[in-house]
């Protein structure tokens, strides 16, 4: 079983894998659907230590969703808009 860092602040794996190496990084998420630990990616040969140091430093940064991705999570594209006369 793969080790894991508990984290207790938001996390953004994508942020934090670049910030990192690059080379992938797996998280466990809880019922909030936030990241809640994180780990090495099969092929990441990061050290755990200095992913624990990493993850110290991170301050993630959630970039605020577009109309279309909030058009999207509701099941609807700009077209669906457009049809409505929106």
């Amino acid at each position: 079983m793969k080790q894991l860092i508990t984290v207790n602040k938001p996390i953004n794996l994508e942020q934090l894998d670049k910030e990192f190496n690059g080379k992938g990084l797996v998280a466990n998420i809880n019922d909030q659907l936030e990241v809640a630990s994180v780990g090495l990616a099969d092929d990441n040969d990061g050290l755990m230590d200095d992913l624990q140091k990493c993850i110290d430093n991170h301050n993630a940064i959630f970039p605020k969703p577009t109309l279309e991705e909030k058009l999207m999570s509701m099941g609807l594209d700009i077209d669906d808009l457009k049809k409505l006369g929106l």
